[in-house]
């Protein structure tokens, strides 16, 4: 490719970042996700699940978490592509949001079955937690922060570009 410019491949990660960072920003059901995600694995935690069902849970947050950010990607390209409402515009964005949506539903029946284990013996799991007040304490303190930050004023969305 001519005229486009050449950066070293760990720049990648930099860019990546920055995406991140953009989609934490503003994107509000992204952080909704993370926090729900953070409550699964302080769940898990407090559980005391395997860590293969720990593994499949931290493999689920990720895949919704980056279904989130595709979608996102995929309202600005649209945005920028079709200025104003247009029908196609419109269907493109919907089916984007429909895949988050699925990736989030099966994301949710898969952690049923991970806990539910847990749910058919609650007196074990709420002895669990009654051994280890601090671990819960520390659980509702971390969800609670995320939860704040997650209903924070979402940032107006910047039309960025980089070299």
């Amino acid at each position: 490719m001519t005229g486009a410019p050449r950066h070293p491949w760990w720049r990648g990660f930099a860019f990546a970042a920055t995406g991140l960072r953009l989609a934490w920003r503003s994107e509000r059901n992204l952080r909704v996700q993370c926090a729900a995600g953070w409550a699964a694995l302080a769940a898990a935690w407090l559980c005391g699940l395997s860590a293969a069902r720990v593994a499949v849970l931290l493999a689920l947050v990720g895949a919704v978490l980056g279904a989130e950010i595709l979608n996102t990607a995929v309202e600005a390209a649209v945005d920028l592509a079709a200025p104003g409402w247009r029908p196609l515009a419109g269907r493109a964005k919907d089916l984007a949001a429909g895949g988050v949506l699925s990736v989030s539903l099966g994301a949710l029946a898969a952690g049923l079955a991970v806990f539910w284990p847990h749910w058919l013996h609650p007196r074990a799991t709420l002895a669990a937690w009654a051994s280890r007040p601090w671990l819960a304490a520390a659980g509702a303190v971390g969800e609670a922060a995320l939860v704040g930050l997650a209903c924070a004023p979402v940032a107006p969305r910047a039309e960025e570009g980089r070299p």
